[in-house]
């Protein structure tokens, strides 16, 4: 992220004459992208769920169909997929949020909670679990959008995901690879005993 400056520089040259030095080109805006979530099951090795997405950002606010592992039923990891748009394509002046929400026996659901603003540099979500806090079935995502302020420029962005059990963040964030380098699926984030986590926390990083 970065401000945009415009200035203009006269040089006064031999002669009498000036010569003006235009503004740097603004750097490229990331590509458009969706956002993906997988469960899975056995440490992260086995019972891999179907991957859900939003829709791409360039669309609006959108939200993920539930993601489970292959029995829906307390997974034990988690992997983000930062996923541009296929055949390439800018994003828009667009701002944007990431957000998530779970469940747990298709009907304990938890608050939907977002990283803060692209815009406003990024960050983590709260804690991304049921009305309980514990052990989760089901995840879904959340791609929120707005008119990109003013004098604000998103270059670059990648996504991050932490295991959190016990209220506690017990394993490291696995990260997704910088847009620019072309995004794709974080490892799978696990909690210290790679066993039912109590949820997750979702990170937005840019540039």
């Amino acid at each position: 992220m970065r401000k945009l400056w415009s200035s203009t520089l006269a040089l006064l040259a031999a002669g009498g004459l000036s010569v003006t030095v235009s503004p740097a080109i603004a750097e490229a805006a990331p590509p458009n992208f969706r956002i993906g979530i997988q469960l899975a099951d056995n440490g992260g090795r086995g019972g891999f769920g179907v991957e859900q997405f939003t829709g791409f950002a360039n669309f609006g606010t959108s939200v993920s169909q539930w993601a489970g592992d292959s029995n829906n039923f307390d997974p034990d990891g988690a992997r983000i997929d930062l996923n541009p748009a296929f055949g390439g394509g800018q994003l828009n002046q667009i701002d944007f949020r990431i957000g998530g929400q779970a469940r747990d026996r298709g009907r304990e659901l938890g608050p939907v909670t977002y990283t803060p603003w692209a815009s406003q540099g990024g960050g983590t979500t709260d804690l991304i679990t049921d009305s309980n806090s514990f052990d989760p079935d089901q995840y879904r995502l959340f791609l929120e959008t707005r008119p990109l302020p003013p004098g604000v420029q998103i270059t670059d962005l990648r996504l991050s995901i932490l295991a959190v059990d016990r209220g506690e963040p017990e394993g490291v964030p696995a990260f997704t690879r910088w847009a620019s380098q072309g995004g794709g699926q974080s490892d799978f984030a696990l909690d210290a005993n790679a066993f039912d986590p109590d949820g997750f926390r979702i990170g937005l990083e840019v540039v």
